[in-house]
């Protein structure tokens, strides 16, 4: 930049120079009044070269003539750091603009979750930027990392999110899934599994928390997140099975712990409700009231939404033993919601596998586990 500015410079006050008058323009000026005090006719351009030389020499020495090949090469360079300058502002900006457009990707988010090495907060808050500039775009992003999560090497494309249901995108991309191999990246077996593990749960927690004031309630990113989750948790392909079920239920987890805030601030708002309501009528602030009846209702429709989206995705998956181990959490940080036979059953109903009877016994391990938390 500072050569680039120098140059400028240079360009700018051979500009202001020439405008004022030049030593060129002064040295004719000068020879024509010269031309006027000589007697003696003369040639019209011999005369005038010898009164410049005259001006010139009054004043200063008498230059040397420049040297035309090291003009030329001066010139050469001008024109080169001029190029070279115009070319470093102009390509700034169009990166920035760039950069600005692209985004962070599938393959950004599924690189910094399995080397375990990033901080999940940056990651989402990166891809939430994406989302709120296009949430389209945002959620095709967030799509194509489950899928490679998966183990699965297919694409969703924009036209397929836009034209497709989701048991038709499931349905292609469990052609385009590798049969043969049985390894997934939930399956690789080593401390690679339990790195890549314990990231996507955390991403998936922090994508629930960073989105509990807002997005989670836009009715587009969690409705159409779960349901791609809840279908692909029915699939033949074990790698969507198992990541998919993981998935829906660390983020119903999140819901949870989302809903609990949201009834304790509602129980909160209700009682000062409650509080100015029992006052006389004359001491009621009835800005204060109204003020707190707006935010009882927003509450309520928060809570409403959360339990719509519990309930779906507590339905919508098939029950497994990750399902157990969540829903003894879900027991334990709702039990309003929660302790009741409406989701008790399905503890009684696992305990008594006759299909898969390690899935009895790991369930058993897993309730008297909590158990023994609790008391």
């Amino acid at each position: 930049m500072a050569t680039g500015d120098s140059v400028l410079d240079s360009l700018e006050e051979l500009d202001d120079f020439s405008d004022s008058g030049s030593d060129y323009e002064v040295t004719i000026k000068a020879s024509k009044r010269k031309k006027r005090a000589v007697p003696a006719p003369q040639p019209p351009k011999r005369p005038r070269r010898k009164a410049a030389l005259k001006v010139t020499s009054s004043s200063s020495p008498i230059p040397t003539p420049p040297d035309p090949s090291l003009q030329q090469q001066q010139q050469q360079q001008q024109q080169q750091n001029s190029r070279g300058t115009s070319r470093q502002v102009s390509s700034r900006p169009v990166r920035r603009v760039y950069e600005g457009n692209q985004g962070i990707s599938a393959e950004d988010i599924y690189d910094a979750v399995r080397s375990g090495k990033s901080a999940m907060v940056a990651v989402v808050d990166e891809w939430l930027d994406s989302y709120k500039r296009s949430r389209e775009v945002g959620l095709l992003v967030l799509i194509n990392f489950i899928v490679q999560s998966c183990g699965c090497k297919g694409v969703v494309s924009r036209e397929m999110l836009d034209n497709m249901q989701n048991a038709e995108i499931i349905s292609t991309l469990t052609k385009e899934f590798n049969e043969d191999s049985v390894n997934y990246p939930l399956s690789t077996p080593g401390p690679q599994l339990k790195r890549f593990k314990a990231s996507l749960c955390e991403f998936a927690q922090v994508l629930v928390r960073s989105c509990r004031n807002s997005l989670i309630y836009d009715e587009y990113l969690f409705p159409s997140l779960l349901a791609l989750l809840t279908g692909l948790s029915d699939s033949q392909v074990r790698g969507f099975r198992h990541t998919s079920t993981l998935l829906a239920m660390k983020l119903m987890t999140g819901l949870v712990e989302v809903a609990v805030i949201v009834s304790v601030q509602l129980q909160t708002t209700q009682r000062q409700y409650d509080m100015e309501n029992s006052k006389k009528a004359h001491d009621r602030a009835s800005d204060r009231m109204e003020e707190l009846q707006a935010t009882i209702s927003e509450l309520q429709e928060k809570r409403e939404e959360l339990s719509s989206m519990m309930n779906a995705t507590f339905r919508g998956v098939f029950i497994r033993v990750v399902c157990i181990e969540e829903l003894g959490m879900w027991l334990k940080t709702d039990p309003e919601d929660f302790l009741n036979d409406g989701y008790l059953k399905y503890l009684g109903w696992t305990l008594h596998d006759k299909v898969e009877p390690n899935t009895g016994i790991d369930n058993r391990k897993y309730i008297t586990k909590q158990s023994v938390t609790v008391m």
